[in-house]
């Protein structure tokens, strides 16, 4: 990917690849030293993931733009890196003009998104006027973060990991999901959360 990157790089006349790494370790620091107007980083890296990343450069490069170029377009990866100062949000099936297109628009102050992932976002923040609306409403944030992560087949133990808290905790979430949106099972709740 790295290949294909610099590849397409070194077609535009208007941009420079400076530097590249293969791992958030090797990045940090080394990538600080360097005036950069873009960033370019996968989340599935090696090691340390490319938001946690992202969350250790942003306080050293304030002025730097920040493009995810991956292959995840679930909401809570498309949320956590927004969050952690992502300025654009690219998939790696995007063509090649694309993605020049849209290191040019994060130049310019825009954010470029996928197709699909600008959808999702719209789709998320969109109200939808179902009878299950209030119930959702009633959900705390962390009660959705762990209704998300099961609907995309995690194990309590891999919520509990990425959420750093105790399964039993988990357990008490979910209980408390249950309760909210009024159904009996995993299968129940993840079908009202998909039709929400």
């Amino acid at each position: 990917m790295r290949q294909h990157l610099r590849n397409v790089l070194a077609r535009a006349e208007d941009m420079e690849l400076v530097c590249e790494y293969r791992s958030a370790e090797e990045a940090f620091p080394a990538i600080t030293e360097q005036e950069l107007d873009v960033v370019i980083s996968d989340i599935g890296l090696p090691g340390t993931n490319g938001i946690d990343l992202l969350k250790k450069l942003r306080p050293f490069m304030p002025h730097t733009q920040f493009m995810v170029f991956t292959v995840h377009d679930d909401d809570l990866r498309v949320f956590e890196a927004l969050k952690a100062g992502a300025n654009g949000y690219m998939l790696k099936s995007s063509t090649p003009i694309a993605l020049l297109e849209g290191v040019r628009e994060l130049i310019t102050g825009g954010a470029p998104m996928s197709a699909s992932v600008a959808r999702r976002l719209v789709d998320h923040l969109r109200p939808h006027p179902t009878t299950a609306t209030s119930e959702h409403n009633a959900l705390t944030p962390r009660e959705h973060e762990v209704l998300d992560m099961l609907s995309q087949g995690m194990l309590y133990k891999e919520i509990a990991a990425r959420e750093g808290i105790s399964i039993s905790t988990v357990k008490q979430h979910i209980h408390s999901i249950y309760k909210k949106l009024h159904v009996g099972s995993k299968e129940e709740a993840l079908e009202k959360y998909k039709g929400r």
